[in-house]
């Protein structure tokens, strides 16, 4: 005789307990879906058919469509038919083919006049931004991303956003920065407009981060008035041309030299680059942690003579190698005849993973630290 299991139903198993969910749930977790899936669901049930046009978030991703033309008309039928006394908390746009002015400047005014709170920009454009008279008034912008994939996007006119707290710039070309509550500045690959000045005016600002880029080739200064720094990071192919105030509360200090830059390693070329470099580290002396690159310390072990037109007072050091706790540590030997400098340092730990070396509790107006191997 054939054996046969009883299972108990459950009563109320079969229910769908996702639709059950309140709509502001629902559009919740859509919302973390491209919003070509989140779409899709409307086809699932009468309780999902209208629920996408109710969404707080939008992320359009060209990638999730073959032709660009479907992708623009998709945008703009979701903008078209989207519920409009539903405000915007995040905009994300993404394409790497190339957007045409008008409908870039449709989206992007679509999302401004909704109250956005955060918007993120990727996309392959050439030319002058010449719709963002709203984002300077914009009362609701937090947050903003905008990178360019292969030129530069050009803004005529200073930024400035009084709410923004976040900022975010890949390949972008503008005049000055004067944001009031800007916290988080991130530079990347990006240039002043026509200007040989870059000005930074952010009273609010903590930390600020500068990766070099194309306009390494076009010799510009930047000058930075914000009294709150407290992290400073930058990383290029040369020492950044950089002035800023006293900034007694600098804690952290990163930068990455890179040793084999574009330009021709010439004598020259190479003494200027260690000056620079000597003139960028002594802005940052009350800093509490810093860190350097091997490139950054090969860049500043280039001659044995400290710059005579430094008025710093210079203690030399033979580096050597010391093993503690499975890291490297870098312990003054007795003076002698030496083709690096070193800083007046606590501690220097050298990570051979990141190949970079980690300095605490470090007076860096000194200096400069030299290089290490294994």
């Amino acid at each position: 005789m054939k054996r046969t299991r009883l299972i108990r139903k459950i009563p109320g198993d079969d229910e769908d307990r996702l639709s059950a969910l309140p709509d502001c749930v629902l559009c919740y977790i859509l919302s973390f879906l491209d919003t070509k899936y989140a779409v899709q669901t409307c086809v699932l049930s009468k309780r999902y058919k209208n629920l996408w046009s109710s969404l707080p978030n939008l992320n359009f991703d060209k990638n999730s469509l073959k032709r660009l033309s479907s992708f623009t008309n998709f945008v703009d039928q979701v903008l078209t038919l989207r519920d409009n006394s539903v405000k915007v908390n995040d905009f994300k746009f993404s394409s790497r083919r190339a957007i045409n002015s008008y409908f870039l400047g449709k989206v992007v005014n679509y999302a401004m006049s909704h109250g956005v709170q955060g918007l993120n920009l990727d996309i392959h454009y050439d030319g002058i931004f010449d719709f963002l008279e709203s984002w300077h008034s914009s009362e609701s912008l937090k947050t903003l991303e905008l990178k360019s994939y292969v030129y530069f996007v050009q803004l005529r006119n200073p930024l400035s956003f009084p709410k923004l707290k976040i900022l975010h710039l890949e390949r972008v070309s503008f005049e000055h920065l004067s944001c009031p509550s800007v916290r988080d500045l991130t530079l990347i690959g990006c240039a002043p407009y026509k200007l040989d000045t870059w000005n930074i005016n952010a009273p609010q600002l903590t930390k600020l981060t500068i990766t070099s880029g194309c306009f390494e080739l076009v010799a510009f200064k930047v000058v930075v008035s914000a009294p709150r720094l407290a992290s400073f990071c930058y990383s290029g192919s040369r020492p950044l041309s950089l002035s800023m105030g006293e900034q007694s509360g600098l804690e952290v200090i990163s930068i990455d030299i890179d040793r084999y830059g574009w330009w021709e390693r010439k004598k020259e070329v190479e003494k200027k680059v260690a000056l620079d470099l000597v003139n960028l580290l002594q802005l940052f002396h009350n800093a509490k942690s810093v860190t350097l690159s091997l490139g950054t310390i090969e860049n500043s072990s280039i001659h044995s003579k400290y710059p005579k037109n430094l008025n710093t007072e210079v203690k030399w050091w033979r580096p050597g190698l010391e093993v503690y706790n499975k890291r490297y540590h870098l312990r003054p030997n007795a003076p002698g005849d030496v083709s690096v400098l070193c800083l007046f340092l606590t501690i220097a730990i050298f990570n051979t993973k990141t190949n970079f070396i980690y300095f605490f509790n470090v007076r860096l107006v000194q200096c400069i630290v030299g290089a290490c191997g294994e």
